[in-house]
């Protein structure tokens, strides 16, 4: 009714009884009586759904007409006399076309205000009833809570007009509660008077306009909620509640947004479908409206999806100028909103735990300083900045309009907020099964939460030590290159192999690739130093040779034989292959070849002969670079191409077919952190990461360290030595026997690319140069082997 100015007021007179009935209906209406049965013809009065059918029967006879229909009443308005002349008018041609009877009595036409519906309406705006008003002025003060009942049930029906309404009669209401006593005091008497005082001038309301914007201020207060409809910056409509005391223990994001439902749901009809502005004072209930459903509490997703249905623009303004709602809420009614109980089951279907754990948590958070101060904040609300917190407080900051309190303990959104004290239990808990810290932490994020939680996670379980044991291998690292040798037969490596249960050596050159097969009758060192003194007479001694750990290279009469033949005799790093790749891959090489002539029954020399003189990979044959010309084989070739023929280039093109390498090799590599004297590490063996170890110091080689373990030294590939958090027990002892008279051998090296280079270390089972090997059983027993056995690998 914007803009109304002038009003007419209609009554239907008996108007149940101008409405007839069908033939049905009048059978259900068929009474007794001393003289016969009788039925109605028309809808009598006291029937239960009356009411409901003749407002129905209203509404259709004078849809499209415009007036304003309750049951029998109908109000015609207009802004000026013309205006509400031609309505009069049209609504007088449809009441007199459906033969409809008004009662004179009580029609009124063409006045500046009338009362409806219990309301006077004017040209101001609304008001209430002067008769209802004035009821309620002239009661007597209650002498008992019947009639503090019927005082509040009256007031009740005005209470949109009385802005401070629930603060006002806030005193009173304990009265009614069914443990109090009657007893009646000054302070009741104040907000006696001071309630009559209110009816005394009620505010007036504006008429609400359908082509106005609306704006809704909504406020909650520790006790109370409170909303306000404007239009124009003029009242619509007030409304405010009490809080029940479960609501009063809501967090003060919780309260504004259940202040948020009550309004929207108080002013339904004034918003909906319509764009609305929401006025508040909580700068947090912004930032969480727009952020995804899931990341709110139950509680507040339920409010949320409340608010769902209507289109709202929520703004921030501060409370001093967010007066109406902020009094409203401070001075709110005594009801309490049926919805309650649904939320709270909601709220409780999320706490799985048992009561023991519960009560576990609830007590440490009660012990807790920090969760105490966190809980009074979130009742209390937060300040403006993070600088005005205790520091203990500030990460929480960002994330606080997450967190809500709900028996007695905190949560952020559905995730509980796990006290100091019981941070490392729940870690233990998150790890049962030992699932990887990746999973463990995405199975925390669904239910948990603590600041630090990732960080203690991290430190935790790099100390779980069957985690750790049983860890995969670790990447590999960037390839390192070494130095291409400028001459033949400069840079040899040697390597032995079984076939067909039998052992042979192989011998391979750096420069040129070519590599010596021999068998081996026995696997003695000195059958081996007698293969390679053949090889060497006749390829001159290379300046370095490059083994494994093999007993046969790391023995006395080796040792012996490197100094008087003067060469430099290098070890790869043990259980580390790919250190001496030279020597790999012509193992492999040679191994194809044996199989290949033993299926075919051909002589392996003369394979080996075809294999030499072969071009490689833009290279000239083996043949040609060690020996600077072809050899003659079975196959005819011209006398001119077994000229020797002196290659210059070689050197640079390996570089460059290395560097190649080096690049595909790299794509999937990572170089691993560098190790510090004194940290704990797992050393890599056949069983896994299984034996703990603490660092010593870098090793003379790249990548490698000195590490110590169960007394023992070992040099081991960076790639081997796993860093662990855990600290090795002074009673730490693994399936294997202490080795005694350990010394760590090692010498520089270079190797052949492209492989990693090679790592320098003391073997696992260490041969003593003296024949005087040793080991202590498990009883404390030292067991020596027999000097008959020194060229052996005793297992």
């Amino acid at each position: 009714m914007p803009g109304a100015k002038v009003f007419t007021i209609l009554d239907a007179k008996c108007g149940f009884w101008q409405v007839p009935l069908d033939e049905a209906s009048s059978k259900l209406t068929t009474f007794m009586s001393p003289f016969g049965r009788f039925r109605f013809l028309r809808m009598p009065y006291g029937i239960s759904t009356g009411s409901e059918v003749f407002q129905r029967t209203m509404e259709q006879l004078f849809a499209g007409e415009p007036c304003e229909i309750v049951v029998d009443d109908i109000l015609i308005w207009g802004q000026t006399h013309e205006e509400h002349d031609d309505r009069l008018r049209q609504v007088l041609n449809k009441i007199r076309a459906i033969n409809m009877k008004l009662n004179p009595d009580k029609c009124r036409f063409r006045v500046d205000s009338v009362q409806y519906v219990g309301h006077l309406l004017t040209a101001d705006g609304v008001k209430p009833d002067p008769e209802k008003t004035k009821a309620v002025r002239d009661m007597p003060k209650p002498q008992e809570k019947q009639a503090l009942q019927q005082l509040l049930g009256m007031t009740n029906y005005l209470s949109k007009f009385i802005p401070q309404y629930s603060d006002i009669t806030g005193p009173l209401r304990p009265l009614l509660h069914q443990d109090s006593e009657w007893c009646w005091h000054e302070t009741h008497d104040k907000a006696f008077a001071r309630l009559k005082q209110a009816l005394t001038n009620p505010p007036v309301l504006q008429y609400f306009d359908t082509s106005i914007p609306v704006i809704l201020s909504a406020d909650a207060s520790q006790h109370g909620l409170g909303a306000v409809c404007l239009q124009r910056g003029r009242p619509v409509a007030f409304a405010s509640r009490a809080l029940t005391p479960t609501e009063s223990r809501y967090a003060q994001i919780e309260k504004e947004m259940l202040a948020l439902v009550f309004a929207t749901k108080k002013f339904h009809d004034f918003i909906y479908g319509r764009p609305v502005t929401v006025e508040t004072d909580h700068q947090p209930l912004i930032t969480i409206l727009r952020k995804p459903l899931h990341t709110a509490s139950p509680r507040l997703q339920g409010m949320m999806m409340k608010l769902h249905r209507y289109h709202l623009d929520v703004i921030f303004k501060r409370g001093k100028e967010l007066f109406v709602a902020d009094a409203l809420s401070r001075a709110h009614l005594s009801t309490s909103d049926p919805q309650l109980t649904d939320d709270l089951l909601e709220v409780m279907t999320v706490q799985v735990l048992s009561s023991r754990r519960v009560d576990e948590l609830r007590a440490a958070v009660q012990k807790d300083v920090t969760c105490q101060q966190l809980s009074d904040m979130i009742r209390s609300g937060w300040p403006a900045t993070s600088k005005e917190l205790p520091y203990s407080l500030r990460p929480f900051f960002s994330m606080r309009d997450e967190l809500t309190i709900q028996d007695d303990l905190l949560l952020r959104g559905e995730r509980l907020i796990i006290p100091p004290a019981l941070q490392k239990f729940y870690v233990g808990q998150l790890h049962q099964g030992h699932p990887g810290i990746t999973a463990t932490k995405r199975r925390a994020k669904e239910i948990m939460y603590w600041p630090s939680m990732y960080i203690d996670i991290d430190a935790e379980l790099s100390r779980c030590a069957p985690c750790n044991a049983l860890k995969p291998h670790q990447t590999k690292e960037p390839l390192q290159l070494h130095d291409i040798p400028d001459l033949p037969w400069s840079f040899t490596a040697a390597d032995l192999f079984d076939w067909h249960g039998k052992t042979h050596l192989v011998l391979v050159d750096s420069f040129s690739g070519w590599f010596e097969l021999d068998y081996l009758p026995d696997m003695r060192s000195i059958t081996v130093i007698a293969k390679l003194k053949r090889h060497f007479a006749v390829h001159g001694v290379p300046h370095t040779l490059m083994t494994d750990n093999a007993t046969q290279f790391v023995c006395k009469d080796f040792e012996d034989f490197a100094c008087t033949w003067d060469f430099k005799h290098i070890r790869s790093s043990p259980h580390y292959p790919q250190s001496n790749g030279l020597a790999e891959r012509a193992v492999r090489s040679a191994k194809h070849l044996l199989e290949k002539c033993y299926r075919d029954h051909t002589d392996i020399r003369a394979a080996l002969l075809h294999v030499r003189n072969i071009p490689r990979d833009g290279l000239p044959s083996p043949a040609q670079r060690l020996l600077s010309r072809q050899t003659r084989t079975f196959l005819p070739v011209a006398k001119a191409m077994l000229q020797p023929v002196v290659h210059t280039n070689i050197q640079d093109i390996i570089t460059k077919q290395r560097l190649r390498g080096k690049d595909y090799y790299d794509r999937n590599a990572h170089q691993l952190p560098e190790l510090k004297p004194g940290q704990t590490v797992r050393m890599q063996t056949a069983r896994g990461f299984d034996r703990l170890a603490i660092v010593n110091s870098p090793a003379q080689q790249p990548n490698s360290y000195v590490v110590t373990s169960q007394g023992v030294k070992y040099t081991r590939n960076r790639r081997h030595l796993l860093h662990v958090s855990e600290s090795p027990p002074a009673d730490f002892e693994d399936d294997l026997p202490v080795v005694t008279n350990a010394e760590t051998l090692a010498t520089p090296s270079n190797a052949e690319g492209p492989v990693q280079q090679p790592l320098y270390s003391k073997v696992d089972c260490h041969i003593d140069t003296e024949g005087k090997h040793s080991v202590v059983t498990r009883s404390g027993r030292v067991s020596r082997s027999n000097q008959y056995y020194k060229d052996y690998v005793m297992t």
